[in-house]
């Protein structure tokens, strides 16, 4: 034998035995086994979570005995188990494809940073108490826009629109507050109203190559 090699000699007697779930605990479950009922804890490599009825692995070292695996499920429910913080890293893309619904829920908070994130779906629906945006450039295209609202506030340094047609309807007041109010008809202005004022503090002018009153 090499002087530099130690030899290693173990004690730990070990022994691999299959069983079947009876009872789910935290973190004990109830497994029965050929040789009798046991008591297992559940390993940290074992991520699999056993159910009842489940077919499972188990390891026997020393005094303790542990969930190595599920190897049979006895339904087709299936959960992953982790204790603490979970981080998945890997240098390639990651899939996740579900034929039915695919939900994400959590207690606290759920964040996406990416440097471009793609949403695509036939119906797209957010419930939200507070709904924030903030973006340096935003475009929106739609065949039909339509939204619904107690209140709408804005502000804005600019304002252009630019269609084809426009039609408003207010049932009670509008109310504009403007500094200069400049308007460019390219054809007829019509203006109707029960009651009509026209109030300046200065002067009121009208201009143009008939005027009919009356």
């Amino acid at each position: 034998m090499q002087t530099n090699v130690i030899a290693m000699h173990s004690t730990t007697e070990a022994q691999l035995l299959t069983g079947v779930v009876k009872s789910l605990g935290d973190p004990v479950f109830v497994i029965q086994t050929h040789q009798g009922v046991v008591t297992a804890s559940q390993a940290a490599s074992c991520l699999l979570k056993p159910d009842i009825d489940d077919k499972v692995l188990l390891s026997f070292v020393d005094d303790e005995i542990y969930i190595l695996a599920v190897l049979v499920k006895a339904n087709s429910h299936s959960k992953l188990s982790f204790q603490g913080d979970v981080v998945l890293e890997m240098p390639g893309e990651l899939a996740i494809n579900a034929a039915q619904t695919l939900r994400l829920s959590s207690a606290v908070k759920i964040s996406q940073t990416a440097p471009e994130i793609g949403a695509l779906s036939a119906a797209h629906t957010v419930y939200a108490d507070n709904f924030t945006a903030h973006c340096e450039n935003m475009a929106v295209h739609s065949d039909r826009v339509q939204a619904q609202g107690q209140e709408l506030h804005g502000t804005f340094d600019r304002v252009f629109q630019k269609s084809d047609q426009v039609m408003r309807w207010v049932e009670t007041i509008e109310t504009l507050n403007i500094g200069n109010w400049v308007q460019n008809i390219k054809h007829t202005l019509n203006s109707r109203a029960q009651h009509q004022i026209i109030t300046a503090k200065s002067d009121v002018r009208v201009d143009a190559e008939r005027i009919h009153m009356g």
